[in-house]
């Protein structure tokens, strides 16, 4: 997730309620979304660690190794519409003098981002030469691995809502008074 600044013209920008509302009940469903992934995937490491039989843990894996690519597909396709449309926005409309900058909060979910994904590469490596000799030890560390991303990917969805959607009803209060 890499955040710019930059002036921003078109979508949510247009100065339309509907389009804002709209990109806030995006961000709520993709984060639903998402959340129950990172669920099924937490359920899935979790009984990996418990695992103990090797060939079954081997097929969990390659089962979690699937679903662990599509979910991060889907997270960086959310991170792009993020980046590209709604949080270059939100910098713009806000970005005044007289009030606080609110990029450190904006920061601070990009390294939640980026440690979450950091999780991810770690289980993705621990696993890329699972054999039935593997010991269940690395199974669960792997497993483990995947656990701290879904417990940081989860919380990072939070305090993205936290600071987006008071945001945007600042944003839609405005523009309510001013086409009132």
């Amino acid at each position: 997730m890499v955040i710019h600044s930059t002036g921003y013209t078109l979508g949510i920008a247009s100065s339309n309620p509907e389009e804002v509302a709209f990109a806030t009940d995006r961000l709520r469903v993709e984060h639903e979304e998402l959340r129950e992934k990172l669920r099924m995937l937490e359920t899935s490491a979790k009984e990996l660690m418990l695992l103990e039989d090797s060939v079954k843990g081997i097929q969990l894996v390659e089962e979690l190794r699937k679903q662990t690519d599509q979910f991060v597909d889907e997270l960086e396709r959310h991170s792009e519409w993020e980046e590209q449309e709604l949080f270059p926005f939100l910098l713009t409309y806000f970005h005044r003098p007289s009030m606080p900058s609110i990029m450190p909060s904006f920061w601070v979910l990009e390294k939640d981002h980026q440690l979450g994904m950091s999780f991810i590469q770690s289980f993705q490596e621990a696993v890329i030469e699972v054999t039935p000799l593997v010991v269940k030890k690395r199974l669960a560390e792997a497993a483990a691995h995947l656990l701290q991303a879904c417990l940081i990917l989860n919380d990072h969805f939070t305090m993205e809502e936290q600071l987006i959607f008071p945001l945007t009803e600042k944003v839609l209060t405005d523009l309510e008074s001013f086409f009132s």
